[in-house]
């Protein structure tokens, strides 16, 4: 979110600040990153808490100036403020992240959970119609599946970006900028999995380093409107200096990950199978496999943007203003 600043006394050390939502925020000196203080009229770059109070607020650059130009950013990468943009921008526009991911992700995901449990039963009971039918519908489901996914990254990345810029963002809106870059986040996937695969077959640290320099990537094109191999160059520029701080973020959502499929895998085993060789549990599968695979979803999507949002900030100056402009 962005705002401008009201008032703020160094006496006491509270300030104020009009929120470009329409919202005022209080704030405190402790609230400001990179400054022990600030002036009235400064517009600024924050994180909305819950409790109507600004956080996380960084002061922004009277105006953009590029990297390539000799400018600089705060230098200053914030992880605990990526995680908190990503779940706020959730937040914000729920209606989006979560309707699209149900919609994208969560009905193909029950047709290969569908096409999976069919497969095993047909070949447990040696039935050829069911083995059959189970892998046609699990590989419909794969493919749009991919469909979706792209097509949500898309809708998440319009959808956080008019949120950090104090913008309300329709679901049509969004879902118009899911269609338009369908098709180039499609050949990105393809070019970054391909070259990411090899690494990580010849040898695994090259394989992680791939997927931490064009871990930004996806939110450059639909950005910045760039080509594939400009995107990627793109995220490769952004990331650099901050490649420690990216792989962090990165573990913490494969730990994550980690801790949702031992949960789900111990539900599985609760309910009649076993995490080797059981019988499947369809009704469970159908349930849990869509739920897992919506909200990695969205919590992926939007720590993109937020890491791409954080990364301009970083290099380029706060809050950049020519964000606000990129979908309009």
């Amino acid at each position: 979110m962005r705002g401008e600043v009201l008032t703020f006394e160094v006496a006491t050390g509270e300030g104020a600040i009009a929120g470009d939502d329409g919202v005022r925020y209080g704030f405190a000196a402790s609230d400001l990153r990179g400054a022990t203080s600030i002036e009235r009229g400064q517009r600024v770059d924050f994180v909305p808490g819950a409790d109507g109070r600004a956080q996380d607020i960084i002061a922004m650059r009277p105006a953009y100036v590029p990297a390539s130009s000799g400018g600089a950013g705060s230098g200053q990468f914030d992880f605990g403020r990526v995680i908190s943009r990503t779940f706020n921008a959730i937040k914000q526009n729920a209606a989006i992240c979560f309707g699209a991911s149900a919609l994208l992700v969560g009905v193909p995901s029950m047709l290969t959970a569908f096409g999976g449990a069919s497969f095993m039963t047909g070949a447990a009971e040696s039935s050829s119609p069911s083995v059959v039918g189970g892998v046609v519908a699990y590989l419909v489901g794969i493919v749009l599946y991919l469909i979706g996914a792209f097509m949500l990254q898309g809708m998440v990345v319009k959808a956080a970006v008019g949120g950090f810029n104090g913008k309300r963002v329709t679901f049509g809106e969004a879902f118009g900028v899911g269609v338009q870059y369908f098709l180039p986040l499609l050949g990105l996937a393809i070019v970054a999995g391909i070259a990411t695969g090899f690494a990580y077959i010849l040898l695994i640290v090259p394989g992680v380093l791939l997927s931490i320099i064009w871990s930004v990537s996806a939110a450059a094109l639909v950005m910045e409107k760039r080509g594939v191999f400009e995107s990627l160059q793109r995220s490769r520029d952004l990331t650099r200096g901050y490649r420690w701080q990216v792989f962090g973020l990165l573990v913490i959502y494969v730990i994550l990950s980690w801790i949702v499929g031992g949960a789900i895998a111990g539900l599985g085993v609760a309910t009649g199978g076993s995490f080797t060789n059981g019988s499947p549990n369809l009704a469970f599968n159908l349930i849990t496999q869509p739920l897992v695979n919506i909200l990695s979803s969205v919590v992926a999507s939007a720590g993109v943007a937020s890491l791409y949002y954080e990364l301009r900030t970083a290099k380029e100056g706060a809050g950049v203003d020519n964000l606000a402009g990129i979908f309009d």
